[in-house]
């Protein structure tokens, strides 16, 4: 399956081997006494939860000892992580965003996914066509697995530069608060680290991600009120004018300012009147707005990949992001050894890692281990 836990002794090796010599890219959060642990290990099942550490050399013990396939972090902290969640003692949480690029449905997406088959495994090349039965045993239940390509990549950049816009701006938080994270697969990670939000509860911070989102702006709030009596309206800017947050979005957006009241009355017409524009308004932030999880963020007592660790599915690493027009995580996040897999591919695929294209079309392969694991994480090949 593209998206279980691998077990393939040289992918358990290579991360091992990362974690042993790459230590110093963990990053444990604040308060590391205070957080709950869990982590995945490669061909178990669930997540061993409700684990606590005092220190990092602790944590990174275990890392190396037990060589989990997925690590993760609580947002929250606690006063008894290590007990069941009602017994916890919740002390607040860290306020987390995530973009994630199969959230952004792009157009490229279909020529570069792969179908594997739920029930016997059987992988099909990436084909424009609706994928409909397996062709070796006929079910129609299957798993996408997607290998990002450079669009998907940009485009979850795009977004993760939008909602950097947005926070500052809009939210005011300080740049130096706000720590961007490559997933290590295809999407990006915020952590704000800022006392203010800790207290938030779950509403509070599906409000946040309500307006982040662009969903429920008024449109009196932009200027336009309905007659009464009518679907006619008319234009009142508000007193404090157009120059902030959504106010100004939506101007921009419509080439309006204050002086525009005909203008906008106009538009207002053009489009069908007070709740046709109302409709148009929606679908306008809906687009102007970023494309986050909202689950990830309203959730208080989330377990959140831990920064410096790899991710499963693909076998890179969750770093850090200084300056997220240059980065690249094929190469950036690429951080396992070179030694040489020889592995059988269950068919042909590409991808670019650390600047090199590694386009498999035999059935099998020798590959340096950071490539050879991203086809098995994948679930594109086996290990020989």
């Amino acid at each position: 399956m593209s998206n279980g836990i691998i077990a393939a002794d040289p992918v358990r090796s290579a991360f091992r081997e990362y974690y042993f010599k790459r230590a110093e890219m963990i990053e444990p959060p604040s308060d590391i006494e205070k957080r709950e642990f869990g982590y995945m290990q490669f061909g178990g099942r669930g997540m061993a939860r409700h684990l606590s550490f005092r220190t990092t050399g602790e944590l990174i013990a275990t890392l190396i000892t037990q060589v989990p396939s997925d690590v993760y972090c609580s947002n929250a902290l606690y006063r008894f992580p290590t007990l069941p969640m009602q017994e916890k003692q919740w002390l607040g949480a860290d306020l987390i965003f995530d973009i994630d690029g199969k959230d952004l449905h792009l157009p490229c997406v279909s020529s570069h996914s792969y179908h594997c088959c739920a029930s016997c495994g059987h992988v099909s090349a990436p084909s424009e066509d609706e994928y409909s039965v397996c062709n070796v045993c006929g079910s129609n239940k299957d798993e996408r697995i997607v290998i990002p390509c450079g669009k998907c990549i940009e485009g979850s950049k795009r977004e993760a530069m939008r909602l950097h816009e947005f926070l500052m701006t809009d939210l005011g938080i300080d740049k130096l608060n706000i720590h961007i994270y490559f997933s290590g697969n295809n999407g990006f990670h915020f952590h704000i680290q800022d006392d203010s939000y800790r207290p938030l509860d779950s509403q509070a911070r599906s409000d946040l991600v309500g307006y982040l989102m662009g969903i429920g702006l008024l449109v009196e709030s932009i200027g336009i009120r309905k007659s009464p009596g009518s679907d006619n309206s008319f234009v009142k800017f508000p007193k404090s004018g157009l120059q902030a947050g959504w106010r100004r979005r939506v101007a921009d957006k419509l080439r309006i300012d204050t002086t525009s009241a005909m203008r906008l009355t106009n538009i207002v017409k053009e489009i069908g009147g007070y709740s046709a524009f109302k409709s148009e308004l929606e679908k306008m932030t809906r687009e102007l707005g970023v494309r986050i999880d909202p689950q990830v963020t309203t959730d208080i007592h989330r377990v959140f990949r831990m920064p410096g660790t790899l991710n499963s599915k693909s076998g890179l690493a969750k770093v850090k992001v200084r300056d997220i027009e240059s980065f690249d995580g094929f190469s950036d996040a690429c951080l396992l050894g070179d030694a040489k897999v020889k592995v059988k591919l269950k068919v042909p695929a590409k991808v670019r890692l650390r600047g090199e294209n590694y386009n498999i079309s035999k059935e099998t392969a020798e590959l340096p281990a950071y490539a050879a694991t991203y086809f098995i994480c994948k679930g594109l090949a086996l290990a020989i």
